[in-house]
């Protein structure tokens, strides 16, 4: 029997764990959802590997390759840090600058507390080893690190106990010599202890967010060696790849060694699936939207997927490029309470997988009302409708929940679930906007596009809110992430401190990329890539190298990523700082800070299918429904996905339902069946949908 090639996306939220397994045979990808187990998160991942491969084999009757191609989305890394659960790290840098991490920058994280609160770094005060060297800016050295002296530090570093250790010396982007010998010495004299090099990781200026960066990867390398190195042991050799945060794949090794590329693992294929299926669809400009049980997350793809080395974890900056994606606590497992002035607040708390909302049927004791449970109330959601592992809705307990909040807040239960929806409608609403119109975007230039399990129920109000002409609903929208993965081609990033500055009269009509330091980092960046990609196999004329600059006028203290796309980087620059600030000043310097590259290999492609035709003049079955709109019930459609054919258009109220989402219409929207099965929602009239 001909063996075929099967590639498997696994991604692992906080509620349910999503694989997705495709072959080359063109048939539908096969689907299948379990809930997550966040006790041991690897159960789940391979449990439901282990279900796929065998439902393939019995569906498909074929023999899957040796060992199929996994690639896997990980909130390991991310649950480290935000949780406190890490390996216990210490941290070395140079003498008299031990209390970096904890000065950090001047900005306040509430800009009215008479009395702000920084958050802690995950790191004891007396993990913290000074060393005796000191580097210039631009790496001259001003006191050299002796043998003696990294003696000291390596017994200093072993008397700790501790997992791992960040090194991250003054200035070691200019001069890697201190950092290198202080790493080879730790390695050789206390192995099975994980090293963090700054030089090696992030060899950029900025000693804070280098500083908390490295610390961050140290941090969580201890529990991601730990997952990753059974995963890949259980899986066999060659057969894992894990999704990173910039939107491409990296082997376990890679992963192990520097898991903080992980931090937004699950997201990042969340976009990519999106970006492809929508682009697939003739929608190029596009936003975003993933809800799920425990967060809400959200990114802006103009034409191209929008990268970022400006995030933040659990309070710490991780400075390494990855999609630009901002995340909200706001699940269909979120909970619903009042605070202190009798508000009605939604999250950032969660359920969770385990006990999960209360319509679960796993809640003991005072019932909590979560988003979920407020779908049910309102009607949105069908009881007899099968979440992952067979699960069903208790509508008894979702009424109970709600009822419990709603006496409390003098609300009748229909009130409170509308209060509870349209509480986080406001809350995804303002993430939204973060990432577009305060970057200068006009939203009525984008579709919408919804997936995770709870995407589909908010997306049309969710654009009512922001003024979005229309959403586009993928197919298998609960799946997405795991179904996005599949697309992540191999992908490593790199970047190089430049620190080099032009004046107009300086440049005479040369663009910025024949500056000699320009040209010095470029060459350097190559090579690591080229080293990189050919240690995974991967033939040059499949390689893709992606180039940008950091640039910033001088004076300035924070830069723009421009990406060397032919044109003149500096005419690019001064174009993308009008759009977003208002001005530009084409006479001032330019500095260019920081060269850097995605080095990639070939991209795979996604599945897709094509919808076959209705046969007959019959429309989709229909059942009906009862949507409660406050004290008002609404009679309303509801409709199953998999019986809708291309041209099926659906006037709301309705909800269609399928194995892994549901999707609500409101009034004054309806849903079109496209031919690759996406649901294109558009206004009609009528009342408005936030108030469905």
């Amino acid at each position: 029997m001909q063996a075929a090639r099967v590639r498997i996306g696994v991604d692992t939220g906080g509620t349910f764990t999503d694989v997705v397994l495709a072959d080359d045979s063109g048939r539908p990808p096969l689907t299948h959802k379990l809930l997550s187990t966040p006790d041991d998160p690897a159960r789940a991942v391979l449990d439901g590997i282990q279900t796929i491969l065998g439902e393939w084999t019995s569906a498909r009757r074929g023999d899957p390759t040796a060992r199929p191609q996994v690639i896997h989305g990980s909130t390991v890394a991310t649950n480290a840090l935000l949780e406190g659960k890490g390996g216990r790290a210490a941290f070395v840098t140079t003498a008299g600058f031990e209390d970096v991490l904890w000065i950090g920058r001047q900005n306040r994280p509430e800009l009215y507390a008479l009395e702000p609160v920084r958050p802690e770094p995950p790191l004891d005060r007396a993990a913290v080893v000074g060393v005796d060297e000191r580097l210039r800016f631009d790496g001259a050295v001003l006191r050299q690190l002796t043998e003696d002296n990294a003696g000291v530090a390596v017994e200093s570093v072993g008397r700790l106990g501790v997992d791992s250790v960040s090194i991250c010396l003054l200035h070691s982007y200019a001069n890697p010599t201190h950092e290198r010998l202080l790493a080879e010495r730790l390695r050789s004299e206390l192995p099975g202890l994980h090293v963090t090099v700054s030089s090696e990781l992030l060899p950029e200026f900025r000693e804070y967010e280098r500083s908390a960066t490295c610390l961050a990867n140290a941090v969580v390398a201890p529990p991601m060696a730990d997952y990753i190195g059974r995963l890949a042991a259980e899986l066999g050799p060659g057969s894992l790849r894990v999704m990173a945060s910039a939107g491409g794949s990296l082997p376990p090794e890679g992963v192990t060694r520097q898991p903080v590329h992980t931090i937004l693992s699950g997201p990042a294929g969340g976009v990519l699936g999106a970006f492809h299926g929508a682009g697939s669809g003739g929608h190029s400009r596009i936003i975003t939207f993933d809800m799920g049980g425990t967060s809400t997350d959200v990114s802006l793809c103009d034409d191209a997927l929008t990268h970022t080395t400006e995030s933040e974890v659990a309070g710490l900056p991780v400075r390494l490029p990855m999609i630009d994606i901002h995340t909200v606590g706001a699940g269909g497992g979120s909970v619903a309470w009042l605070d202190d002035g009798g508000a009605l607040r939604v999250g950032p708390q969660s359920t969770g997988a385990d006990p999960g909302p209360a319509c679960y049927g796993r809640q003991h004791g005072e019932l909590l009302a979560t988003v979920t449970d407020a779908h049910l109330v309102l009607g949105h959601l069908a009881a007899d409708q099968p979440l992952g592992q067979g699960l069903r809705l208790n509508p008894a307990a979702a009424h109970g929940a709600v009822s419990q909040l709603g006496a409390r807040a003098g609300l009748s239960p229909a009130e409170t679930a509308l209060g509870i929806l349209r509480v986080a409608d406001a809350t995804m609403a303002r993430a939204v906007q973060r990432i577009s119109v305060e970057r200068g975007h006009d939203l009525r230039e984008f579709t919408l596009v919804p997936f995770g399990g709870a995407g589909g129920l908010h997306a049309a109000r969710l654009a009512d809110y922001l003024g979005i002409g229309e959403v586009l609903v993928p197919t298998e929208p609960g799946l997405l992430s795991a179904l996005g993965m599949l697309g992540a081609a191999p992908l490593h990033a790199f970047s190089l401190s430049v620190m080099e500055r032009a004046a107009p009269d300086q440049l005479h009509g040369l663009p910025l990329t024949q500056l000699p330091g320009v040209v010095e980092a470029i060459a350097q960046l190559r090579a690591r890539g080229e080293e990189a990609l050919a240690a995974e196999g991967i033939a040059e004329p499949e390689r893709e190298y992606h180039f940008s600059l950091d640039l910033r006028y001088e004076g300035q203290s924070y830069e723009l990523t421009i990406p060397l796309s032919g044109e003149d980087p500096a005419a690019a620059f001064t174009r993308t700082h009008e759009r977003l600030y208002g001005y530009s000043a084409p006479d001032k310097p330019i500095e260019v800070v920081t060269a850097r590259l995605r080095a990639a290999g070939p991209v795979q492609p996604l599945p897709r299918q094509t919808l076959a035709a209705r046969t007959g003049s019959d429309g989709p079955d229909v059942a009906d429904a009862v949507f409660l709109y406050g004290d008002e019930a609404l009679p309303a459609a509801r409709y199953g996905r998999r019986a809708l054919r291309p041209g099926d258009l659906l006037a709301g109220p309705a909800v269609i339902g399928e194995y892994s989402a549901t999707t609500l219409v409101p009034v004054g929207w309806q849903a079109l069946v496209n031919e690759l099965g996406q649901l294109l929602l558009t206004r009609t009239g009528g009342r408005e949908a936030q108030h469905g």
